[in-house]
């Protein structure tokens, strides 16, 4: 496959990226879970919950946009494009405070976090749109070290912030949060200065390339909630039918997944640059030879999975407080639901090169009713765990309807590749 040592090349270097911005948080849990209770780990929990529930309506999605128009500067102005996202920014976050203002009874009873809380997070939401759009450009741009060196810069500064503040000042989860909002705004100001002298952004903004940018992103806002629905809905039900303590455990064994869920982001923000690009040539020998490294893949995310969650009564043991490991029933099913979603990562490239969208957007938005309604009853007869398999049932059902969906918008010879193996 041509350029294939440049892709896996890039992928490295992201999921040593990944590695290095994840590792941080992971090795912040034998310390967090021994000095945060449950009810404590459970309110950071749903904190960040919020900030990316939020994240859905602040900049409306329309950074994805930057890095689809990326590839065709022929066509259109981006530091203009650019510019004009920023200002979509801007007025949606605005809407999006007066909202959450006019909301805050329901708001602070749904998120079971203090009012202050939900409003910082707005902020937060907002900072880190324009962290993404930098990052959405680096990555378009294949430039993997710059990118992993600002994610890398963002959770080392979490991390630092976090510490501090629990330690010398003896803040608890309050500390946590300052932390987490600390870093997010000051590499917001990185990322702007990232923008500016890179010459990304080009004032004033067009209208023409914001209804554009619109175009593009207002549609994904569903399929982002049905996602959200699938991937933050147990944790918030979780909350609200067993208790705050019981979505800190359930984080950490999330967390343990996330291992897994975050190398399989690193190696499709190298991989889907390459595929939207080797699309383009509608080349049916290129198009064989995607499909059977697909098929290889599919396999070792599985096998990963499974590893990872036979040994986490073990990983566990060690790693986190006597209170949390109830956690490891949990993660096999967890690496299970990001194998299926990494496998979705693979097909969903397909349905934006064709640029059809609003059919993502239902898939999602069906698969987030489902999960509501699989953890609602696995909750109940499982606990923590029925959460769990709810997320893998879910993630399995997205990636089919999208593999479905994605044949429909780029045929692919899948069947033929099956056969021949």
């Amino acid at each position: 496959m041509t350029g294939r040592k440049g892709l896996f090349g890039s992928a490295l270097i992201y999921a040593l990226a990944n590695a290095l911005s994840a590792g941080l948080p992971f090795l912040l849990l034998p310390i967090l879970t021994r000095v945060l209770t449950p009810e404590e780990y459970g309110i950071v929990t749903m904190f960040t919950l919020t900030v990316t529930a939020l994240g859905a309506f602040t900049g409306l999605s329309v950074h994805g946009a930057i890095g689809v128009r990326y590839f065709e500067q022929e066509n259109f102005n981006l530091p203009t494009y650019v510019a004009s996202c920023l200002v979509i920014l801007l007025i949606s976050t605005t809407v999006v405070l007066i909202a959450v203002m006019v909301l805050m009874p329901i708001l602070e009873d749904f998120a079971k976090i203090p009012r202050l809380w939900i409003l910082i997070a707005v902020l937060v939401s907002g900072a880190q749109f324009v962290v993404q759009t930098q990052l959405a450009l680096w990555q378009a741009a294949r430039k993997p070290i710059r990118y992993g060196a600002m994610k890398f810069a963002q959770t080392a500064m979490d991390a630092a912030f976090s510490l501090v503040l629990i330690f010398a000042l003896g803040l608890t989860w309050e500390g946590r949060l300052i932390g987490i909002s600390m870093a997010s705004v000051l590499l917001m100001l990185v990322a702007l200065f990232c923008l500016r002298h890179g010459a990304w952004i080009k004032f004033p903004y067009n209208r023409t390339y914001a209804l554009d940018a619109m175009r593009f992103g207002v549609p994904l806002i569903p399929h982002v909630i049905g996602g959200m629905l699938i991937v933050m809905v147990d944790r918030v039900m979780i909350s609200n039918m067993l208790g705050v303590a019981s979505a800190g455990i359930y984080m950490v064994a999330m967390q343990v997944g996330m291992v897994l869920g975050l190398l399989i982001d690193s190696f499709n923000r190298a991989f889907a640059p390459w595929l939207l690009e080797s699309l383009k040539s509608q080349d049916a020998e290129r198009d064989r030879q995607i499909v059977r490294f697909t098929y290889l893949y599919f396999i070792i995310v599985v096998v990963a999975a499974l590893l990872i969650g036979a040994i986490a009564p073990i990983l566990l043991s060690w790693l986190v407080g006597a209170e949390y490991q109830s956690a490891a029933s949990s993660v096999v099913y967890i690496t299970l639901g990001f194998a299926f979603s990494g496998m979705y990562l693979m097909v969903t490239n397909y349905v934006f090169f064709a640029g059809k969208t609003a059919g993502l957007a239902i898939i999602t938005c069906a698969a987030g009713m489902f999960n509501i309604m699989a953890n609602f009853y696995l909750l109940k007869v499982n606990g923590i765990v029925g959460a769990a398999q709810a997320f893998m049932l879910s993630q399995l059902a997205i990636f089919i309807c999208t593999w479905w969906l994605a044949q429909r918008s780029r045929g692919m010879p899948w069947m033929e590749a099956a056969r021949a193996a």
